[in-house]
């Protein structure tokens, strides 16, 4: 079934672009959940929920991303489990490639039962859980849907890639990427883009979406305001787009536009230098107060879930003090801290700032209402994603063996 997407209205004088389903789905039981849990929170598990940090599933992998010993993040077991016990962390990402669902489910149940309050688990799985996992489904990257112009076989891989995700604990899936691959020379993007037609990646982004979301599984469009036409790669350097408005209204932000017109629950803030959005190049849009809340939020009334990429990219840390990453971007308006470098210190920092005015309490249960919003609705969908049970059968069904077989013709 294909769903509409429509917008709700939260209390708080919250508007948040989630799915119908939060409604029909998550009902007042939920939604009491929602304001119960709120009010019962510290100020110090307010400020957790803001952080999904990072984590590996498999702790003899050495090679994340290639450069294990390099990593920004300490991701080990215990580590993790601290932060979750001590200081209320509302989620976790994992990172890396190889380890097993098996292992991964493992990993999640373990990091569950020590949460006061339920993690959301996210993962990057633009083409399904082979992104990060062994041992599962293998689906096609986004060029190749992008070449099938078949909205709905990309309807339907989202929604099995939904399916595999809850399968295995997960509630939101960092995609589709929507930026637009019109740079012959971008390291990063490639593969990972629908195409070079900005319509395209649109209908492609809205398709895939829609599947997630028939699914239980919250999306996440990425990498606002567009990574596409870049040469360089924000893991490594802070990329500069340089184009004017009008074009950067007709290719960049032509999906993003889209997608939020469709209701999209979550966008990614890329680290990028946009003169045409932010004067000051030293600030990446992540960090831009004129990007995050003035176009995103205010001029595209997106009220969904923003998101940053990571913080420990060299596109964040490049122009801004290690110490104030998270204050930073949380100031700039994004609503969740992406693998933040220093969870002890950006409490710290937080906590402060609301004492010193910098940040008010008020705005900060704001943005910690939804995301607890996207929790209850997640949680209903899939109730049993909170102690997952592996299914090797489940994860390789027949006709998801079949889809694959479509999409590979």
């Amino acid at each position: 079934m294909r769903n509409n997407f429509l917008k709700l209205l939260l209390v708080l004088g919250v508007v948040s672009a989630l799915p119908v389903e939060l409604r029909s789905r998550v009902g007042v039981y939920d939604m009491n959940w929602v304001e119960s849990t709120l009010r019962a929170m510290t100020l110090q598990e307010k400020i957790g929920q803001l952080f999904i940090v990072a984590a590996v599933s498999d702790e003899d992998q050495k090679n994340i991303y290639d450069f294990m010993q390099r990593s920004p993040y300490t991701m080990d077991k215990a580590y993790v489990s601290r932060l979750i016990t001590d200081y209320h962390v509302g989620g976790v990402i994992f990172l890396g490639n190889g380890s097993t669902p098996e292992k991964q489910i493992e990993v999640t149940g373990a990091f569950q039962k020590l949460s006061k309050t339920p993690l959301m688990i996210a993962l990057d799985a633009e083409w399904g859980l082979s992104m990060r996992l062994k041992e599962v489904m293998v689906f096609p990257r986004n060029n190749v849907l992008g070449n099938l112009h078949d909205f709905e076989l990309v309807y339907l891989m989202g929604k099995e890639v939904g399916r595999e995700l809850a399968l295995i604990g997960v509630h939101m899936n960092l995609a589709p990427v929507i930026d637009v691959n019109n740079n012959p020379d971008n390291p990063i993007i490639g593969t990972r883009s629908f195409g070079d037609d900005p319509d395209l990646v649109a209908q492609n982004g809205i398709a895939y979406m829609r599947g997630l979301t028939d699914a239980g599984i919250l999306s996440c469009a990425k990498h606002f305001p567009g990574h596409g036409d870049t040469k360089s790669d924000s893991h490594l350097i802070l990329p500069v787009i340089s184009h004017d408005r009008d074009r950067l209204n007709q290719i960049e932000l032509y999906p993003f536009v889209q997608l939020i017109k469709n209701g999209v629950p979550a966008i990614m803030t890329a680290h990028l230098a946009v003169p045409a959005l932010e004067l000051d190049v030293r600030i990446p849009t992540s960090f831009s107060y004129n990007c995050v809340i003035n176009l995103l939020k205010n001029e595209l009334q997106f009220s969904g879930l923003v998101i940053t990429d990571g913080l420990g990219m060299a596109g964040a840390v490049m122009h801004c003090p290690l110490a104030e990453l998270e204050l930073r971007a949380l100031l700039a308006g994004n609503d969740i801290l992406l693998c933040p470098l220093d969870v002890p210190n950006a409490v710290e920092r937080i906590e402060q700032a609301i004492y010193d005015g910098v940040f008010s309490e008020q705005e900060l249960d704001k943005r910690v209402f939804k995301i607890l919003c996207a929790k209850a609705w997640a949680f209903s969908n899939h109730p049993e994603s909170l102690n997952p049970v592996y299914d090797y059968d489940q994860l390789h069904t027949p006709e998801a063996c079949a889809l694959q077989s479509r999409l590979c013709q």
